[in-house]
């Protein structure tokens, strides 16, 4: 099965003075159902792959949009339209707006993206829901606004410049993606998860309809919240399981956590076996099939196994760069498309994820090796200053030495330097890694400037929760649903994410950091409201993930290696317009004299920059 270029999704314009034919005529031809209201300067249109994708208009009032709501039924009684006849969705939006104003935003919940235009204000409302599930691109110049689900619909406007962002190149490098507000290109926008854009008299206002705010309660038990964790999740499950017929829907298993816990769910709600689909690796240390067939058998699924292999890898990779309109690195797009593809194949349309449960109970490692840096400082002051650390600096810099004055020097930063301080770039001499062209261009603190915006935003919550809002806004909103959500809308399926229910990561605000993650514990409370439900060795297991051998392949596998030298190593590359050719062929030696994964993953990053700028 071929990989679906997804195109799904709206588009809206607002033009003071403009000649809207052209517009109109492409975005015809690229097969979207369009409107036009000359005398407005107004263009909508709507690609339909989906369910939830559409456009309504009246007489003063246009709609067009990309929803996914799980609150549908009970919006529609609180403007009431439940008696009569089920209204288009995008009149229900209108009609929300009508009695709430900017407000109505607030009561939707579920994923949107879409655009409202009000005719009598003459003014236009975009919106994406909280965590940015449902994308939503723009681009403001003084002759109007643009705005999308996808940045391939904004280039069917007129002269929307395609120079690349200096910024962009950076954080991707950095990141593995690009953060939002940013995006690839100059003149086009991300709307960040959480916000809307309102456009009035050719001013743009942005505004927060929604944002997490960490309010825990320090008064309650262990076991209040083990009791409570239980009900909440279950709760968010049963949000989703109505929305789909058990014979279209499928859920991701890879044995881990959340996953697990999202199947189990549903076992006991609908009382019916779920489907589950599960990818596996002849590599033993990535295959996790093991820990997905415990609890599959735990909860009797009809379980689901697919081996991908490196001539998946190379089936898929030429399309990854249409399938994302910007640079996009996370190695773990294979499995997932492969995942979906075999459950669209077993007649699964809908399929649930397990995303968003490591950043609302604290389950990444980094989480854990936070606190271990934070111990330092319980230390004397004197004892730190005064003695440690001029002594080591007298020390040479190897062995047990070398290893100590690391740790110290990491327990130094604040955060979120700390946090990102394993990275890549952030070890290395930026001189050593990028063009002195492209440098002069750039500031290097770009990345982690904008890491600091959101710490400082989530203050004054405590450390760890801060460091959780920092990935609910770049690991969730920017890195894994992208790659879920675009790999399962190639594979022609849809994707929900039970974790990211609204009300459940409220109440996980609520939850003490200090029960979230403890000293060498990740997840605490989860897991201990999880024993006795989930089996114990997927509750103790280490967590994985659903990882790509790619640095193992390039090097046993002769097809790949030769994709990775014709691509990187055997003509000037494009990427060496910012990144220097030493630094790549550096890369190389390293990679071939290193038995870890390091540097082959950070080979993949490179390889899938130079893919996209050449066909993207």
């Amino acid at each position: 099965m071929k990989p679906i270029i997804p195109k799904g999704g709206f588009f809206a314009a607002k033009y003071r003075k403009q000649n809207l034919d052209d517009l109109e005529h492409r975005l015809k031809e690229s097969g979207a159902q369009t409107l036009t209201l000359h005398d407005k300067g107004l263009v909508l249109g709507v690609w339909k792959e989906f369910p939830g994708q559409g456009l309504w208009f009246d007489k003063n009032a246009l709609v067009v949009y990309d929803l996914d709501l799980t609150n549908e039924a009970e919006l529609l009684k609180i403007v009431d339209l439940s008696h009569s006849e089920k209204p288009d969705t995008g009149y229900l939006l209108w009609s929300l707006y009508r009695k709430f104003g900017l407000d109505f935003l607030d009561r939707l919940r579920g994923a949107f993206g879409f655009a409202l235009w009000d005719g009598e204000k003459d003014n236009l409302l975009v919106a994406t829901d909280p965590y940015g599930i449902k994308p939503v691109v723009y681009s403001h110049r003084s002759g109007g606004l643009i705005a999308a689900s996808r940045i391939k619909h904004i280039f069917l406007a007129p002269d929307i410049s395609r120079e690349i962002d200096p910024e962009a190149i950076y954080h991707y490098l950095f990141f593995q993606a690009i953060c939002s507000p940013v995006s690839i290109y100059k003149d086009i926008r991300k709307l960040e998860s959480g916000k809307a854009i309102y456009l009035q008299n050719d001013s743009l206002k942005e505004f927060v309809h929604y944002d997490i705010r960490y309010q825990p309660d320090t008064a309650l038990s262990e076991s209040h919240w083990i009791k409570t964790i239980q009900q909440e999740l279950e709760k968010a499950v049963n949000v989703y399981v109505p929305l789909s017929t058990p014979e279209k829907t499928g859920c991701f298993l890879s044995g881990g956590t959340d996953s697990s816990s999202v199947i189990g769910y549903y076992r006991k709600l609908t009382g019916r076996p779920a489907k589950t689909f599960s990818i596996g690796f002849n590599e033993a240390k990535y295959n996790e099939l093991d820990y997905a067939h415990i609890a599959s058998h735990h909860f009797g699924t009809e379980q689901n196994d697919y081996y991908v292999t490196p001539l998946d890898v190379l089936n898929l990779i030429d399309a990854l760069p249409r399938i994302y309109d910007e640079p996009f690195a996370n190695a773990s797009v294979v499995p997932a498309y492969y995942c979906a593809s075999m459950a669209r194949e077993s007649g699964v349309e809908v399929l649930l994820g397990g995303d968003g449960g490591d950043e609302i109970f604290g389950g990444n490692e980094r989480y854990v090796t936070n606190l271990v840096f934070e111990r330092y400082f319980l230390l004397p002051r004197a004892l730190r200053t005064l003695l440690l650390e001029p002594l080591l600096e007298k020390f040479p810099d190897v062995g047990p030495i070398y290893k100590a004055s690391r740790y110290i020097r990491r327990a130094n930063m604040r955060n979120p330097a700390r946090f990102f301080s394993y990275n890549l770039l952030a070890e290395t001499d930026p001189s050593e890694i990028f063009q002195p062209e492209y440098l002069a261009k750039l500031d290097t603190n770009c990345f982690i400037n904008l890491a600091k915006s959101h710490y400082d935003l989530a203050a004054p919550a405590h450390d760890t929760d801060r460091l959780l809002y920092i990935d609910m806004k770049f690991t969730i909103t920017d890195n894994d649903l992208r790659k879920v959500t675009q790999m399962v809308e190639a594979a022609g399926v849809r994707v929900r994410y039970p974790f990211l229910d609204r009300d459940l990561v409220d109440f996980t605000a609520t939850i003490p950091p200090t029960l979230k993650v403890k000293p060498g514990k990740n997840r605490y409370i989860f897991k201990q409201a999880m024993e006795g439900f989930l089996p114990h060795e997927i509750i103790k297991k280490t967590k994985h993930g659903m990882g790509l051998p790619i640095a193992l392949w390039f090097k046993k596998d002769s097809r790949l290696l030769e994709l990775l030298n014709n691509t990187l190593f055997r003509s000037v590359p494009l990427i060496t317009e910012y990144v220097r050719p030493e630094f790549i062929n550096k890369m190389k030696s390293a990679f071939e004299a290193d038995s870890t994964s390091y540097y082959g993953d950070n080979l993949w990053v490179l390889l899938m920059l130079e893919l996209w700028l050449q066909k993207g």
